[in-house]
């Protein structure tokens, strides 16, 4: 016996309390090792594997009652099972991110963040009929931290031990190796039983009726009982699924389903249910043939020798009264029987083939086995399957799989309609909500801040993304998956909320690649609403944007505000009418100007922000349908907001591997007093601009806004602010020279330097309007002249060229 890392010669002496008392440790050690470490042993364990395998085989070949070739080919499963990429993709089916195994994360959909905890002792009550298939239980167990008691069975005792032998030897560390053991005791004895019941918290059994209502007995409340019982499992063939089919070939997926493990496994087919109509003499005549031809079967006993002789004798008798058939060779036989009910096969290559006249039939004939099917492996047509799939899945049928295939399922696909991974552990929230409890802000960050924290930073699996596109150096900020997972969930809402649905087409505008963040979030947001993406991207050719809004019709398109009007204004400059009905924006802000042109050229209806954030400090807020331009409702559940100096400080607990805490947003805000008409609890804000739109000059403060203001009464769009200094008679004169995309009309220079004059308070209190137009200078340029970021897509509006 093998009791977690040392050898027991006494097979009772597992039983004594002091081999129990160090569980505790380690499983405390197991939960603590990453689950990557558990899976770079096994990968590595499984390089190995070759050498172990061929002195193993001998014995194998003895205890198994398999062929050499058979069970050689079965021991050369193990590496694989052991492999990295098995065991992730395992992993990721039931868990998605492997990381909910180590430590509390974000999982997909889910709010606040999940730890999965292994139950802790495991006992798998294997059975003996694959012998590969205690290892698989106790790599479940491993998988999920559970220490693991695999008890063998009579006739499978010795590749189990020799498993756990080779595996101490190369695991050094003993990072698994001492964390499982592998006994045996007698089935049905019940002291033994009811002594290691009182010890485990999960016990997950493989076998009979018997053993599966010895083990429900008494077992005590804190015992998981995970029972796999006896199944059975049969073949389906419709005259559709054999429409101009090969015959032979139909025959050899036939037989391929029942051959391995000489048909002992769950999976193996004991019945073939053909549709009438199939030719069944021919199709029996190419099994026959089939059979003929496999490889020699293992040994088999008296008694197993003895049932299938009764089956035979039972075939001769339908054959001779009841227009049955039977037909068998040295070691299959093939019985067509006119009893339509779902029966057990002898086995060891027989099968046993019945009729039926339509779908509803079948159902019948299966429902009433509901407990016991596992799995289906069909010849469906295409356009039939969907139905019978559909409609067989009532019956209890935990698995389907195409004809010739069922006996080696599919890595992360669930067991007897189980996830087991799931049930080996048990799953503890971390309900993540921002709060306040008053405390005083003495220190703010701002992206110098990040900027240090990210070259130090050793950055686990996610994404780098850049930010400070328009102006200066771009910085770069790392996300895990589960903080892009957090903002693209973030996103979604705010969406939602604004009256994106599932099923809308949407066009998304926004610029993708080069480091940029938001075509890739907005991508999964509306993958999690469920809408028909068109992921065109805002640095798209015009006229193929153009093509593909007249194409698809978009019910909404969203963008950056300065390239989706460049797009509207080339689409009416060639005369195209589109209709757009919603738009969403970001990364620039969108004026009443600019909103009243996209409402006209492109008749839509709504405007909303595609979401308050940063690539910085993620999302922040969101709009509801009632907010105006600007408003937003605050992620109270994971932001906290402060304003300082008129200023929003965030904190966000969606990021964590570049924590934002006191973050400097550059941005102004105001709280919005009094309820939403939405109904939304979360606080209001509304956003008043940059922090720094100011514009220091002459001596003077000019805002930025101001100037937008001024420009939007004019009917201008689109303009950039250019700052220069140049030397005049020993005095340093400052220029202004304001560029902008020509708008629909002419105007008077001298009325809009006037207007934007008496705009600028601070302008008009210091200076002269004679002075204030003499340093300033207006040029219009054509549509789309002013040059663009070529990663962002956005125009620097402010260029600041004073050394």
């Amino acid at each position: 016996m093998y009791w977690f890392g040392e050898h027991l010669s006494d097979k009772k002496s597992w039983q004594d309390s002091a081999k129990w008392s160090s569980l505790s440790q380690k499983r405390r050690a197991l939960n603590a090792t990453p689950i990557d470490s558990i899976i770079d042993l096994l990968d590595s364990f499984s390089k190995e594997w070759t050498t172990f395998s061929k002195e193993a085989l001998p014995r194998l070949i003895e205890e198994s009652g398999f062929s050499p070739e058979e069970t050689e080919k079965t021991l050369s499963l193990l590496p694989g099972l052991l492999s990295r990429e098995s065991l992730e993709k395992r992993i990721k089916a039931e868990f998605v991110r492997p990381a909910v195994l180590d430590r509390f994360t974000k999982l997909p959909y889910g709010g606040g963040k999940v730890r999965a905890v292994g139950n802790g002792i495991v006992l798998h009550v294997t059975a003996g009929n694959v012998f590969l298939s205690s290892i698989d239980s106790l790599i479940m167990g491993l998988l999920t931290k559970n220490l693991s008691i695999v008890k063998v069975s009579g006739q499978n005792q010795f590749f189990p031990l020799f498993f756990a032998e080779k595996l101490k030897g190369f695991d050094k560390n003993e990072i698994l190796s001492d964390k499982f053991a592998v006994l045996h005791w007698k089935g049905g004895d019940s002291e033994t039983e009811t002594f290691i019941k009182s010890k485990v918290n999960t016990i997950i059994a493989w076998g009979g009726e018997e053993m599966i209502a010895s083990y429900q007995k008494n077992l005590p409340k804190h015992v998981k009982l995970l029972d796999f019982g006896p199944k059975i499992s049969f073949q389906l063939i419709t005259t559709q699924g054999l429409e101009k089919k090969n015959l032979d070939v139909v025959a050899e997926k036939i037989v391929a389903d029942i051959l391995p493990w000489d048909q002992s496994a769950c999976a193996s087919p004991q019945n073939l249910y053909l549709e009438e109509g199939v030719d069944k003499e021919k199709l029996l005549d190419a099994i026959e043939k089939a059979f003929l031809k496999a490889p020699s079967r293992g040994t088999i006993s008296d008694d197993e020798a003895t049932e299938i002789l009764k089956e035979k004798y039972r075939g001769l008798y339908s054959e001779l009264m009841e227009e049955g058939k039977i037909s068998s060779g040295p070691e299959h036989l093939i019985h067509l029987e006119q009893n339509k009910l779902l029966k057990p096969s002898p086995l060891h290559r027989s099968l046993i083939v019945k009729r039926f006249q339509n779908l509803e039939e079948l159902y019948s004939l299966l429902e009433p086995f509901s407990y016991y099917l596992q799995s289906c492996s069909y010849l469906l047509g295409a356009e039939e399957k969907t139905e019978y799939l559909e409609t067989l899945s009532l019956t209890g049928i935990k698995r389907f799989a195409p004809l010739g295939t069922v006996t080696f399922g599919m890595e992360g696909a669930p067991h007897d309609g189980r996830f087991v991974l799931r049930e080996l552990v048990h799953f503890i929230g971390d309900e993540v909500r921002a709060q306040n409890y008053g405390e005083e802000i003495l220190e703010v960050e701002n992206s110098a801040t990040l900027k240090s924290h990210f070259e130090k930073l050793e950055r686990p699996r996610g994404y780098v993304f850049s930010s400070g596109g328009t102006t200066g150096e771009p910085k770069f900020v790392h996300f895990s998956y589960e903080e892009f997972d957090y903002m693209s969930d973030m996103l979604a809402a705010n969406l939602t909320r604004q009256g994106v649905r599932p099923g809308m087409t949407v066009a998304n505008l926004f610029v993708a690649g080069n480091l940029w963040s938001s075509f890739m979030c907005v991508e999964r947001a509306l993958e999690k609403i469920g809408a028909v993406q068109l992921p065109i991207g805002g640095m798209c050719a015009t006229e193929n944007i153009l093509l593909y809004l007249k194409k698809f019709k978009p019910d909404v398109v969203m963008g950056i505000p300065s390239m989706l009007v460049m797009n509207a204004e080339y689409m009416e400059s060639k005369g195209e009418k589109i209709e757009v009905p919603m738009i969403f924006y970001a990364g620039e802000a969108l004026s009443e100007i600019r909103k009243d042109y996209l409402a006209r050229t492109w008749n839509t209806m709504f405007f909303g922000s595609a979401g308050y954030a940063s690539v910085d400090a993620g999302v922040i807020g969101y709009q509801c349908s009632q907010a105006g331009l600007g408003e937003h409702h605050l992620f109270s559940d994971l932001v906290e907001l402060h304003i300082v100096e008129e200023e929003a400080v965030v904190t966000s607990y969606a990021r964590s591997t570049m924590p934002i805490k006191n973050y400097r947003t550059g941005d102004k805000i105001e709280w919005i007093e009094g309820a939403c008409a939405c109904g939304s609890l979360d606080k209001r804000f509304k956003l008043l601009g940059r922090v720094d739109n100011v514009i220091q000059i002459w001596s003077c403060r000019l805002l930025t806004t101001d100037v937008e203001a001024v420009m939007s009464a004019y009917g201008i769009l689109t303009f950039q602010l250019k700052i220069s200094e140049s030397r005049e008679a020993n005095v340093v004169r400052e220029k202004l020279a304001i560029t902008y995309e020509k708008g629909q009309t002419d105007f008077d220079q001298e009325t809009f330097l006037f207007d934007l004059y008496n705009r600028s308070r601070d302008v008009k209190d210091t200076i002269s309007f004679a002075e204030f137009k003499k340093d300033i200078s207006l040029t219009s340029v054509a549509s789309g002249a002013i040059p663009r970021n070529p990663r962002t897509g956005k125009i620097s509006q402010v260029l600041d060229h004073r050394r």
